[in-house]
């Protein structure tokens, strides 16, 4: 089993030229995939932080335990980059999520789209392959709209997008309205303080709950 690394860039045209007869899948990873919120906790512990989740945001909720004081966003940033430096230390995936999406693909083309800087793809393809996954995987910092809509483009008979950020679900929503894009809200906790999910997007509480929405969507075609 294999991860293949899609460039957002140069590697985008190839990749569409191999999709379009089947359903299209477009997945995010942290906190759909993989889990996120509980191994970077984790790792700010080790590194004398703590996240507070006061609000829906990294920003704003890491405090330094040495001083006591909430930091600055270029320290979360700082400290965000570290943490996926060393992703493959701290991150699992989610029990359901590799099971599910091997079903899925039976039927559907899966792509995995994460948000983080491509610098960052090779650390985060080694991670998914060590846990047996096999997709195809686009690493980018661009707007997820602006990426499935080039997805789109392809003549796909249907878009299914799946995210925990409510604003990416709108993003592909505005930019691809066809599209189905299911709010995935995994853990309980994250999910109590998450913005409330909103049409056109659906939310699913879990991979159970996704997998439901993706087959009822494709059967009604």
């Amino acid at each position: 089993m294999s991860i293949t690394v899609i460039d957002a860039e140069a590697g985008l045209d190839s990749f569409c030229a191999e999709i379009g007869a089947r359903p299209l899948i477009v997945c995010d990873v942290d906190e759909v995939v993989l889990r996120f919120v509980l191994p970077f906790k984790a790792y700010l512990l080790a590194h004398d932080h703590e996240l507070r989740l006061e609000s829906f945001s990294l920003n704003g909720n890491v405090t330094c335990l040495s001083t006591g004081e909430k930091v600055a966003d270029v320290t979360v940033d700082r400290l965000l980059t570290g943490f996926y430096d060393h992703q493959e230390d701290w991150q699992v995936p989610f029990d359901d999520a590799r099971d599910t999406l091997d079903r899925l693909k039976t039927f559907a083309d899966v792509v995995l789209l994460t948000a983080m800087p491509p610098c960052h793809a090779e650390r985060r393809r080694q991670l998914l392959e060590r846990f047996g996954f096999s997709l195809p995987m686009i690493a980018t910092e661009k707007s997820k709209g602006q990426v499935v809509s080039r997805l789109a483009e392809t003549g796909v008979p249907d878009i299914i997008f799946i995210d925990d950020m409510l604003y990416n679900c709108r993003s592909v929503s505005a930019a691809v309205p066809e599209a189905l894009a299911i709010n995935l809200l995994i853990d309980g906790d994250y999910r109590a303080i998450a913005p409330k999910t909103e049409e056109p997007a659906v939310l699913a509480a879990g991979w159970p709950d996704a997998e439901r929405l993706v087959r009822h969507r494709l059967s009604a075609q």
